[in-house]
């Protein structure tokens, strides 16, 4: 896929959206930068219903620039350096490698982050005293490896291979996949590593390639979030059931989704806009972690590729996609 094709989406007609001011007649500026692509776009919508929980209304509040970047790095880098040439009064940053993009530009204006694992890639040194300049929510996915595995192996019990799918440009890819690999070694199960530079490289002969290895099934990084209407049908093209974190998978025919609830996170971000711009400063904001998670299962995805559903992963389920 050409550089092109990852364009940077300005909302809101022509790019504003409004936002909560700190002071009386100020009207608060925020740039919002997703690493995900513009199908990803309803996450914004989920900003504004966060902010909207504690008053703030776009336009008389407060408005919001915002980019979404696609995976290309240069973009991200584009967007944040705009945002802190005009200044922005706040920066919200959705994934690792765009929130270590702002990091890097600024160590004064707030950053607002929502992160796979701040810990692990040296975001932050503590989840409940961050310090600096960034704050928001950190998500727990890679810890949450062992549990996709497993539901996997209560699905098919006699499963033995799995490919995990993850990206060379995102600085918690290790983690995933340091996770992952532990959690297949308890469960006795052979994982094959496949990190590519971006959503670009995915194609069909990469899960070709995959099931002639033998492997039989694929857990996505949920860092190609916003792809997974191209990933999962060559996924399935190819015999292959895919898994990942967010809902937005299993709605799109991957087996199952288990994570965090996305939606959630990102109203969650809102409670940290709101706090900053009432005078707090962010690295005195405890980072906080999901508690809100979702069971999807992608029941025509498992019939059409020879899956069983055990009657009490049906009943454990959030939602079962018929």
């Amino acid at each position: 896929m050409r550089r092109r094709d990852f364009v940077v989406l300005a909302l809101a007609g022509a790019g504003a959206f409004a936002i909560p001011a700190r002071a009386a007649g100020k009207v608060a500026k925020i740039g919002f930068l997703s690493w995900f692509p513009p199908a990803m776009r309803v996450d914004l919508d989920h900003f504004r219903e966060g902010m909207a929980q504690f008053g703030r209304a776009e336009g008389p509040d407060y408005t919001v620039e915002a980019y979404f970047a696609g995976g290309d790095p240069a973009l991200a880098r584009t967007a944040i350096a705009k945002f802190v040439a005009e200044p922005v009064d706040i920066i919200v940053v959705e994934a690792t490698p765009a929130v270590h993009i702002a990091k890097t530009a600024t160590a004064t204006i707030p950053i607002v982050m929502e992160t796979a694992n701040a810990l692990a890639t040296g975001l932050v040194q503590s989840l409940a005293h961050p310090g600096g300049n960034i704050t928001g929510v950190s998500l727990l996915m890679t810890d949450l490896a062992g549990k996709r595995l497993s539901l996997l192996r209560e699905m098919r019990p006699n499963l033995s291979a799995v490919a995990f799918l993850g990206s060379t440009r995102d600085p918690n890819a290790q983690t995933f996949v340091r996770e992952t690999q532990d959690a297949a070694k308890q469960l006795g199960i052979r994982l094959s590593v496949r990190l590519v530079d971006g959503p670009e490289a995915i194609d069909q002969a990469l899960f070709d390639a995959m099931k002639q290895k033998g492997d039989e099934a694929v857990i996505v990084q949920p860092i190609f979030t916003g792809y997974q209407d191209r990933i999962v049908p060559l996924a399935t093209n190819a015999g292959l059931p895919t898994v990942s974190d967010w809902a937005v998978f299993a709605d799109a025919g991957a087996l199952f989704s288990y994570g965090a609830s996305q939606g959630a996170l990102v109203k969650r971000l809102g409670y940290y806009v709101d706090r900053i711009l009432k005078g707090a400063k962010p690295g005195d904001l405890p980072i906080e972690q999901p508690e809100e998670f979702e069971f999807v299962i992608n029941a025509r995805t498992a019939a059409k590729l020879g899956w069983a559903i055990p009657a009490v992963l049906r009943l454990r389920a959030n939602r079962v996609i018929e």
